[in-house]
């Protein structure tokens, strides 16, 4: 029985060895790409000048006033129960 079970997995790792062999030329596929004909035009932004266009942007009044009127509300919820330790 054990030269049976032996030959069977002996036989299968064969066949399956030699279609393993031709499958692998088969699947190799080489591509080529080819950056000689194209040019790219155009101009290169420094980080600094994005980040200087941001800040132009950038309007934080409002925000700054409405975190001065949260200020007695966040007093309150401080004191609650929930918060004691």
């Amino acid at each position: 029985m054990k030269r049976l079970v032996t030959s069977v997995i002996l036989l299968i790792s064969f066949a399956l060895s030699g279609t393993a062999v031709f499958a692998d030329d088969a699947a190799v596929k080489e591509k080529f790409y080819n950056f000689d004909d194209m040019l790219i035009d155009g101009e290169f932004k420094t980080p600094q000048g994005m980040y200087e266009n941001a800040r132009d942007k950038a309007k934080f009044d409002r925000l700054l006033k409405l975190k001065k009127s949260f200020l007695p509300k966040i007093q309150e919820t401080s004191q609650e129960e929930a918060l004691d330790s």
